[in-house]
């Protein structure tokens, strides 16, 4: 009897060892998975417009132009609002606004009218379609030429995040949901506000990568 206890409780362990074996290794593999859908691997151009798209890429022409077309209707609806010209010239400089489209209409309610300005679309980053498709995403850009705001000279997107010097034709790499949609801004907001979106942004960018370094290094450290 004794030995026959033995033997089932040698048996049950073994069992037990290589059942806890394998949710540690499901675990571990759950991990790799979500880290490398976090990662950051999209590669994106940004460019000024569409000739120059069309300049660094003979071949895509058309689609330049496609999406160059489309970051602009993006532009009009998420691109910052101000009440006033000032105010937008303010923040982004002189010759660097226009009003805001008018909303088109239907035959029960006529077009409607805007007083809101709106920053020139500065450029737009373009990249492939989520997912490896065929297709083209875009994000519109904006940048600031007042010596004052946190944008000046930089590429933005609606968010207020920065994305290096406004210099056409570069690439990098940037996180998978650079290219999502933006919200529409159905709000206008007070001078300087843009700015202080940027800075913030910059700020959370700056500690994120200092974080990242810090535990890289503690990491190889041992």
């Amino acid at each position: 009897m004794k030995r026959t206890e033995n033997i089932q409780k040698d048996a049950f362990r073994k069992g037990w060892r290589t059942y806890r074996l394998a949710q540690v290794a499901l675990a571990i593999s759950a991990a790799f998975i979500l880290a490398g859908c976090e990662q950051t691997d999209e590669t994106v151009s940004m460019y000024q417009n569409a000739d120059d798209c069309s300049a660094a890429n003979p071949s895509m022409s058309a689609q330049c132009t496609t999406a160059y077309n489309n970051a602009l209707k993006e532009a009009e609806k998420t691109a910052p609002k101000y009440a006033s010209k000032e105010d937008c010239v303010a923040e982004f400089g002189e010759a660097q606004c226009t009003p805001v489209p008018a909303q088109a209409g239907t035959a029960a309610q006529p077009t409607q009218t805007s007083s809101s300005w709106m920053p020139l679309m500065a450029g737009y980053m373009m990249g492939r379609m989520m997912g490896g498709g065929a297709g083209f995403a875009q994000q519109p850009l904006f940048s600031s030429r007042s010596p004052a705001s946190p944008a000046n000279g930089q590429f933005v997107d609606a968010s207020g995040k920065s994305y290096g010097a406004a210099t056409s034709g570069r690439s990098v790499t940037v996180p998978k949901t650079a290219l999502a949609p933006k919200p529409a801004t159905t709000n206008t907001i007070t001078r300087g506000g843009f700015g202080e979106s940027v800075a913030k942004q910059t700020t959370m960018q700056r500690s994120s990568a200092s974080t990242g370094s810090s535990s890289s290094s503690r990491s190889m450290g041992g």
